[in-house]
Formats: structure tokens, sequence, C-alpha cells
């Protein structure tokens, strides 16, 4: 839900998907048991926990895909890779570091994401558009 909000909020699709992207870290910063269960502890402790896994990234992958303009999406298994980057790299923060620190990631990550639709002077415009939105600070080096 907090993600769907962030997106809403702005008019231009690689803003949409850089707001879901911070919107996304700082709830598991916010909450990071709740996501410990369902990046780390899903795939590890429950029987099902990787058809929960898959079908988190199949879900938010659908999510970039109806964001992105027709003419610029991307196969369907690049999304899925693109969203199995931020979940990984939310569960080995997890996993080796405070989630508080996830937060320096997010330009990273936007630019990651929309690198493949944008090409990478527009994706670095909107990694940089969100560091400064951030009350984090700037990028990440």
């Amino acid at each position: 839900m907090v993600v769907l909000e962030a997106c809403r909020e702005q008019e231009l699709w690689p803003a949409k998907i850089a707001a879901a992207v911070a919107a996304s870290i700082e709830f598991a910063a916010r909450e990071p048991d709740s996501v410990r269960l369902l990046a780390v502890d899903a795939l590890l402790r429950r029987p099902d926990g990787g058809r929960r896994y898959v079908r988190t990234i199949e879900h938010f992958a659908e999510l970039l895909r109806a964001e992105a303009p027709a003419d610029e999406r991307r196969p369907r298994t690049t999304e899925h890779a693109l969203v199995e980057g931020i979940v990984t790299t939310v569960a080995d923060g997890m996993r080796h570091e405070t989630p508080g620190d996830l937060q320096a990631t997010v330009p990273e990550l936007v630019e990651f994401v929309l690198l493949p639709y944008v090409g990478p002077a527009e994706a670095k415009k909107w990694a940089d558009w969100v560091a400064q939105r951030s009350p984090h600070g700037s990028r990440a080096q």
C-alpha cells in the first residue's frame, strides 16, 4: 500500500518508479521485522516461502510493467530481474547491516531500475532527483 501511495503522488512514470523504490526502502527501514519475514525468513523457514517470494517478485514486476509506457516496456524477465535485484539488496541489508543503512542505497536502486528503460543519463537524473528529496542526504558512493 505504501508503494502504491508513493506512486500515485507523482505524474511522470520515472518519478513514480523512483518514489516507489524510495517508499519500499523506507518501509524496510521502518518495519525491519516485517520485511525480514518477507525477504529473508520466508525463504529460509517456511515450506511455502519460495512460492511467496516468487509471488512478491511477480507482483512488483507487474506494477513496474503497468507504470512503464507501452513503448518502453522490457521483457518480463528483465522486469523480474530488476525487482529481484531490489529484493536481494533489501534481504542482504536485513542480514548484514542495520535496516536504516538501506536508505543510502535508494538512488543507486532507482538508477538500476530505470537504466534499461531510459538510459544512463536519464536514470542518473532520476537517481539524483530522489536523493535530493530524501531526508538522508545525497547519493551513496
